[in-house]
Parts: structure tokens; sequence; C-alpha cells
């Protein structure tokens, strides 16, 4: 496999970012009781409800900075030049606006959460409420500072980005790992948002400051948000969501209509597949402003070849990793940390559907790369079919209906529709263009 640098730094950040998940897991395991951990993996799961509020925009940023910096060039301190530059400036300070509001909004899943949380008499003794509201305000911090390094990475700084990222997640870890190891308990989970927000606002102020005192002071050019952006933002929005029930939604389910310790089962165990499928989309992800231009220049050779690498590694790397997974949570059932796991069949049924995601997802970023969401329906049919039958089987089956649901869902309809959306789509595409 052939690694250049832009895969290298993404890569780095994701390896890091999975290597440090297992060495959390084991903290998890070894400082948190089994319902503690069911708290933490929930209070995960509903502050990834800031999806409701990116609606996808931070990847259609990427593409459409890689569109508009096309022409343009950095200078010392943030400072750009170059034809069209006051385009580039009104997508940073609409951006920033976006989400500047949307930090604000995430605010209000504070008092939603007290009111989840509450109906829990039997953990009454667990201090979750200070750690909520810590989590709560960190990631609403974070979420105001997405543009900001989206911005910076379509305009082709991919190394520079996944850099910081990577820092990120470095000092995030070991926030995390200390506070466990100092009986911190719940407030771990903050650690990761919070750290992460006070390096993008001290790098962002430091490295680009030019950028943003011209976006939001200085006169920037005409660029039409609801015009050009909103059509395929809303449509991604959409998927997104739809995303996050996929992927997200099962923890609140099992807390709710099992209990804490079932919940931090499927918790622990989602976290894993998912790690696995950030990992792998390393080889993916690093070409996004490569193939987003392609597609603008109507270079399909280039689109083609890039996407085929990427598409075989990514592959290749997810079923790798699939398999040392397998072997390890076999293993582990041999050791006191195995029921900190789901049972192993469903684990083994779990990795399947996310394998069959994560190749819906891949075929999903070369149509997008087209600045085209055309999976909305697709991903709001599949989120319908997971979310109705979660909800029907969690009470009587526990996790192993919920497990069955993604499998079925994944492997027998959104990845064959997506398959032949992806060959439908990209002949006619090529041909009209």
């Amino acid at each position: 496999m052939q690694v250049d640098k832009k895969t290298l730094a993404v890569l780095a950040q994701r390896g890091w970012q999975a290597g440090a998940g297992l060495i959390t897991l084991f903290c998890i395991a070894r400082y948190l009781s089994p319902a503690e951990q069911g708290y933490y993996y929930t209070f995960a799961s509903l502050a990834g409800l800031q999806a409701l509020l990116d609606m996808g925009l931070s990847t259609i940023l990427v593409q459409q900075a890689a569109h508009e910096f096309a022409e343009l060039t950095w200078l010392p301190h943030g400072a750009v030049v170059g034809k069209n530059v006051g385009r580039y400036l009104a997508l940073t300070k609409k951006a920033l606006y976006w989400y500047g509001v949307s930090g604000l909004l995430f605010l209000l899943v504070y008092p939603g959460g007290l009111y989840f949380f509450s109906h829990r008499p039997q953990e009454s003794d667990l201090a979750w409420q200070q750690p909520w509201l810590v989590l709560v305000v960190s990631t609403a911090v974070g979420l105001a500072l997405l543009p900001v390094l989206a911005i910076v990475e379509g305009s082709g700084k991919v190394v520079e980005v996944y850099s910081l990222r990577l820092v990120q997640g470095i000092v995030g870890a070991i926030a995390i790992w200390f506070t466990l190891m100092q009986g911190g308990g719940l407030y771990a989970v903050a650690m990761m948002p919070a750290s992460a927000a006070l390096i993008a606002l001290v790098w962002a102020l430091f490295r680009y400051p030019k950028l943003w005192v011209s976006a939001l002071f200085g006169i920037s050019g005409d660029f039409g948000w609801w015009r050009e952006l909103w059509p395929m933002q809303w449509r991604l929005g959409i998927s997104w969501l739809c995303g996050y029930f996929l992927t997200q939604m099962h923890t609140p389910l099992l807390f709710q209509t099992q209990n804490a310790v079932v919940a931090g089962q499927m918790g622990v165990t989602m976290t894993v597949c998912n790690m696995l499928g950030l990992l792998s989309l390393a080889w993916m992800t690093s070409r996004i402003p490569v193939l987003a231009k392609a597609a603008g220049q109507q270079d399909w050779d280039l689109l083609d070849k890039e996407f085929k690498k990427g598409f075989k590694r990514s592959l290749a790397v997810f079923v790798l990793g699939a398999v040392f997974f397998v072997l390890i949570r076999y293993a582990a059932d041999y050791t006191a940390y195995g029921v900190r796991f789901l049972p192993f069949w469903e684990t083994f049924v779990l990795i399947g559907a996310i394998l069959f995601a994560h190749i819906s997802g891949l075929l999903a970023i070369y149509l997008r790369a087209h600045r085209k969401e055309p999976f909305l329906w697709l991903s709001l049919s599949g989120a319908l079919l997971t979310v109705g039958g979660s909800v029907w089987l969690a009470p009587s089956w526990g996790s192993a209906g919920i497990v069955l649901v993604l499998f079925l869902v994944n492997v027998g309809f959104g990845f064959p529709t997506s398959l032949v959306m992806w060959v439908m789509l990209r002949k006619k595409w090529h041909a009209i263009i």
C-alpha cells in the first residue's frame, strides 16, 4: 500500500484515534463500573446530536473550499490572494456564522439530557449531572469551531489539518486517561471535546489570524449560500441524521429499554467498529479535495483512478482490522473484560453490518464529489427501517434484536441499492456533464 503525505497524515491521526481508543476502552473497563460505562457511552451518543446542527456542512465545506481555492494562494498569517478571493472569504464568513449559531442551539441539549437521565432511579447514586453539563458546553464550543478546520483543509492543507487533529487526539486521550485514573469518573467523557476545542481555537488565532479577520470584518465577495450550498446541505444533513440513527441511537435506546450495563456493552462494541471504519477511511478521506477538484474539472480519468486506489486500500484495511478485532473479542471471553462487550456472535454480526455500511459510504464519497447528494432517500429509508425495527425488537430482544436489524438493513437493502445507484449515476453524470 503506497502512502503519500496526505494519506500518511490522515492515517496517523486515525491510527492514533484507534490505538488510543483501545487504551481508553481498557481504562473505562478498569476504572468505571458497568453502569458508569453505560452512562459514559450514552453521554457520547447524545453528544453526537451535534450532527443535527452540522447537517453535513463540514464535509461540504471541504469540497466547496477546494473549488473556491483553485486559483488562490496563501500568504503569511493566513492572508489569501488570487482571483475571486472574495468568494472564498464570503464562504468562510457565512460558515463561521452558521456554526456560531449552531453552537448556541446545541446548549439546548443540556435540559433534554437532564430529563432523559433522570428516569434511572436504580442508578441515582451516580454523579452524572455536572459531567453532563461540561460535555454539552465543550461540545457546543467545538461545534462552533468546526468550519475553522474544514475551510483550511479544503484549501489543500490536508497534512496540516490532520496533524492538528492528531495533536487534539493525543492531548484528549491523555486527558481522558488521567481523569479516569484520578477517579474523575464521568468527567472523562468531556475531556476529548474540551481539549480539541481549546487546541483548535489557539491554532486558528495564531496560525490564520488574517483569514478570520478578513472574512468577518473585511470586504468579501458574493457567495450565494442558499443557492449554491443549501440544495446539497439539506440533503446531506438528512443523510447525516440518518447516519446518527444508524450508528448512535442504539446505546440510548438500550439505556431506556434495558439498563445501563447493556447500553455500555453496545457502546463499547460499536465504538470499536466505528474506530475501525474511521481508520480505514484514511485512504479515502485524504483524497476528498482531489476527487472534488477532478469532478469540478470533469477529469473523469483522474477521478476514477484516485477513487479506485482509495476504495481498494480502505476496504483491505477494514477487513484486516475486522479479523483482528474478532480474534481479540473471542479471547476476551477468557478474561474478566469479556462481559464489557456484546456477546461474541452479536459482535461478529455487527461487524458484518458495519462492513457493508462502510462500502456504501465509500460509494457515497465518490458521488458527493460531484457536489450532489443522491443518497438522500436511500439514507432516509434505511434509517426508518433501522429505527422502526430497533424500537420494535429492543424491549424484548435487547441488543441481539438491534444487531439483527442493522445487519438485515445494511446487507439486504443499503448495500445493493447504493451499488446500483453508483453504477447508474456515474454513467449518467459523466455522459451529460
